[in-house]
Formats: C-alpha cells, structure tokens, sequence
C-alpha cells in the first residue's frame, strides 16, 4: 500500500469512506500551472509544491491533487513509516494536508455542500487539515515507538503544525483564512487531548461535520475559544 493510500485509508476510517480513490486525482507539473492560472490572484501565494484544486461540472465533483517530485522524492529518502525527523516533517505536513483536502471535499460534496469555492469552506477545509494532520502524525509516531511516543515529541509536532510561521502570508484574506485555521484546530486539539477517548472520539466526527461557522461555536461552547 502506498503511503497516501494509507493515509486516506486512515481518514476515511475515522469518518466514513469517500468515494474516490485519490491516487487516481494525481496531476502532472503542467496541469498544475494551467489550473493554478483559474485560480484567484491572492492563491497564486500558496505553495506550489503540493496543491488540491476542486472544480465542479454538471452535478460532478472534480479533484485534482498535485505534488511536486522533490516532495515526493523527500518522503521516499526518509520514509515517515520508517523515521520522523526535521528531515521529512515539512514534506510530510504538506502531503498529509492535500490528502485531508481531498478526502474532506469528497465528503462535504456527498453532504450536498455546493459553495465549495467559498473563503468559508477554504478556511474549513485547512482547520480540518490541520487537526487530521496532527491526528495522523501521533498515529506513525506511536507506530515507530511501538507504543506512547516521548512527550517532547508533541509539542514539537504541534509547533510545526499550528506555529506562526504557518500563517504568514502577504495577502490579508490569506493571513486571515489560515489564523483561523491554525488557532480553530490548536483549541479543538488541546481539548481533545484533555478529554477520555471515548469522548475525543465522539468529538473528531462531530467537528467533521461542521461548517465554519459550526466548529467556531463548538469551540465557543466548550470554552476553548
């Protein structure tokens, strides 16, 4: 199995299955930049090495998940099933991230979510990455440590998922859309971490389902925003 199919295998375990098969979504460099160019002026800011684009047709969702090959080339020299280190993190954050993208879209299409090139759903989309990243990065690094991973080991992961570093972009709607992101799944993390996992399990799939609007108010009821 290869390594995104493992990931969205997890996910959509965690959630329900979506339909697609994302390794069948993978695009070449080319088609990156030809649909890079249909996209708002401010998202030409993201990076480029790793990309999700939606675009719906006729009643049909289409999904196309790009990686640039020193990424990929990055993850298959310090496999993340084998080591996690400053060597791969960044490349990993980043490939796990588009796969959340991709299976998250798939999921709120079937919901009957249509305002998909919404500035809510973008930034919904990126506080659910962000939370399914961190949820994933614990899962390989008890796997790898064949049991509890050192405590030094989360506060750096969550420093390399919800640091400042990760919202700094020129365009205010973008520096806006991911400070949200970032601080919406710092609080939604801290207090799963607080909660038995029978709990944190019941509140995973909750915030799923969520809107924006949605996870803001459960955040706000709970206390942690």
């Amino acid at each position: 199995m290869t390594l995104l199919s493992e990931i969205q295998e997890v996910l959509e375990r965690t959630y329900r299955p979506s339909g697609i098969r994302l390794e069948d979504c993978l695009i070449s460099a080319r088609r990156s930049q030809q649909l890079t160019q249909c996209l708002e002026q401010k998202d030409h800011e993201l990076s480029p090495r790793a990309r999700t684009y939606l675009r719906q047709h006729e009643g049909s969702l289409y999904i196309g998940l790009y990686f640039d090959p020193g990424l990929i080339e990055e993850l298959e020299r310090h496999d993340p099933r084998q080591t996690i280190s400053h060597h791969n993190i960044v490349s990993l954050i980043s490939f796990i991230e588009e796969i959340t993208h991709g299976v998250h879209a798939a999921l709120a299409f079937h919901a009957g979510w249509r305002a998909l090139d919404s500035e809510q759903f973008a930034c919904n989309l990126e506080m659910q990455a962000r939370v399914d990243t961190y949820w994933v990065l614990l899962r390989y690094g008890r796997i790898l440590c064949d049991g509890p991973i050192p405590e030094k080991l989360r506060p750096w992961i969550q420093e390399r998922l919800f640091g400042d570093e990760q919202t700094s972009y020129a365009n205010r709607g973008l520096q806006r859309r991911y400070l949200w992101a970032r601080e919406g799944a710092r609080c939604f993390v801290g207090l799963c971490e607080r909660a038995d996992p029978k709990q944190r399990s019941a509140w995973i799939r909750e915030f799923q389902g969520l809107s924006l609007l949605g996870k803001k108010r459960f955040l706000r009821r709970h206390g942690v925003l």
